[in-house]
């Protein structure tokens, strides 16, 4: 059953030798080493990014069979709670924060509109959810841009997927830069589709790749392999469980680890782990 829900002479040789191998010592950690806020800056934007449009499609099937009226008639496990309001129009659906902050049931401050389009039933295979935004704001983050959610029916374990593609970009509150996405994602709703009623056993994994533009400019390669997926689940405002792996401008890669698939943790903390091997714990927004 299908429902909608809501990150380097022989004196003269030796001392030649000696400041090769310093000057390529030096390289190497000028590649491999970072600052701490650096490091943890791949993955906080990463998951600003993630979750701001992750949370949009959450927000939106919730929303999907409201024909108007306030979402948080519903469940305490909805993410929008009594803070939007619903409005349908065909197959236009608009969902209202208001223009000043309100707190939401999973912690997040919102303002703005979510502006919904569909093609077809959500629960149909094939059926197209468009997802726009106007001054739409997450915890003062301005989000901006496209996502299109095609329903593929089902996977061979035969529960429900979804083909993403995400062009957009995050806007950081006081002036801290932008954050631009494109990425595609396979959404497979893993728990939770055949309980219509029951918002709190839903859980899904999200795989894929793309490209995320930094707020200084440079240009970060993303992948989420389909081995180690992010685990997202309702009631919980961070990813669970998953890896990602960054590749940087130089080559280097750095590696995200939320934690295991088989064993997820609901709270703010992941690995870093860097091209040399060192490892740091890092504490998601």
């Amino acid at each position: 059953m299908f429902r909608s829900k809501l990150s380097l002479t022989t004196g003269t040789a030796v001392l030649t030798i000696g400041l090769f191998i310093f000057a390529a010592s030096c390289n190497k950690k000028e590649k491999e080493t970072v600052t701490t806020t650096e490091d943890s800056g791949y993955a906080s934007e990463q998951s600003v990014a993630e979750k701001s449009f992750d949370d949009a499609q959450s927000i939106a099937d919730q929303a999907n069979n409201v024909t108007s009226g306030n979402l948080g008639y519903k469940t305490t496990g909805l993410t929008a709670g009594s803070c939007a309001t619903v409005t349908r129009s065909g197959d236009t659906t608009v969902i209202d924060f208001g223009t000043t902050n309100c707190m939401c049931h999973d912690g997040r401050n919102r303002r703005g509109k979510i502006i919904v389009v569909k093609v077809g039933a959500y629960s149909a295979t094939g059926s197209v959810k468009t997802i726009t935004f106007n001054n739409y704001y997450q915890n003062d983050n301005q989000v901006t841009g496209t996502k299109t959610i095609t329903n593929m029916g089902n996977n061979s374990a035969g529960v429900p997927y979804f083909n993403i593609t995400v062009s957009g970009s995050v806007v950081l509150a006081s002036g801290a830069g932008t954050i631009t996405t494109n990425w595609t994602r396979v959404r497979t709703w893993i728990a939770g589709s055949a309980t219509p009623t029951d918002w709190t056993d839903d859980a899904y994994t999200i795989s894929g790749s793309g490209t995320m533009t930094r707020p200084s400019g440079a240009v970060v390669s993303i992948n989420i392999a389909t081995a180690t997926p992010l685990l997202v689940k309702y009631g919980c405002r961070w990813i669970e469980a998953g890896e990602i792996v960054y590749i940087l401008p130089s080559g280097l890669t750095r590696t995200i680890n939320f934690g295991s698939n088989t064993a997820p943790v609901c709270d703010a903390t992941a690995v870093l782990t860097l091209p040399s091997g060192v490892t740091r714990t890092i504490t998601m927004p």
